[in-house]
């Protein structure tokens, strides 16, 4: 059995659930958003890539979203409803502080996609989001995982080998760039099969 040095953890769909249909449903009184094409704008457009790199700011990403989709919203509103996608997973929670009390030597990194308004929301209501002991945050980075980058740095923070770090994330694709690099790496299905994974390095959570 391997011992285990660092543990990186995903947040979105991992620690915390979203919906991303929320927001659909939320701007639609403000303005046109068809179907599907407010995930692609996030994830894909200049715009939403930009926000998540921290390359734009809030204000920014407000005003150039209200164009694009011909929104008419406050500021306020707009993120307001940005920010309501969010839901616990309390049995992930109750994992990451049974780590956090009974591993105490082991690090714990958050290495995360997000952006600005997300990351400061969640930060303020989820305590969970304290324990870790570093954060590598694309808004803070400036760079998108599946970019080595982001890794490397996580590793450089936690002072770890890739060899000795436990990696989940729900995307499969990060899993495997991940395990390019060398990590223990395992896509995000459940609590329960995350402790399962878990208890395979010796870590009982």
């Amino acid at each position: 059995m391997r011992k285990i040095g660092a543990i990186f953890f995903d947040l979105g769909k991992v620690i915390i659930n979203f919906d991303m249909g929320i927001l659909e449903k939320g701007y639609e009184p403000y303005g046109y958003v068809p179907d599907g094409r407010l995930l692609d704008y996030i994830l894909e457009s200049d715009n939403g890539v930009k926000y998540m790199q921290g390359e734009i700011t809030s204000s920014q990403f407000y005003n150039k979203t209200r164009r694009y989709f011909k929104m008419k919203i406050k500021t306020e509103e707009f993120y307001r409803i940005w920010n309501s996608i969010f839901s616990p997973y309390p049995e992930v929670e109750g994992i990451v502080r049974n780590i956090k009390k009974k591993y105490p030597d082991i690090p714990l990194a958050l290495v995360s996609d997000t952006n600005e308004s997300h990351y400061g929301f969640l930060r303020e209501k989820y305590e969970v989001l304290g324990l870790f002991d570093h954060y590598v945050l694309s808004h803070e980075t400036g760079k998108l995982k599946p970019h080595p980058d982001v890794y490397k740095q996580a590793m450089r923070l936690t002072g770890t080998l890739a060899k000795d770090i436990f990696y989940t994330d729900d995307r499969p694709e990060l899993i495997k760039a991940a395990r390019v690099l060398g990590l223990h790496a395992f896509q995000f299905t459940g609590h329960e099969a995350l402790r399962e994974q878990l208890a395979r390095f010796g870590v009982n959570a």
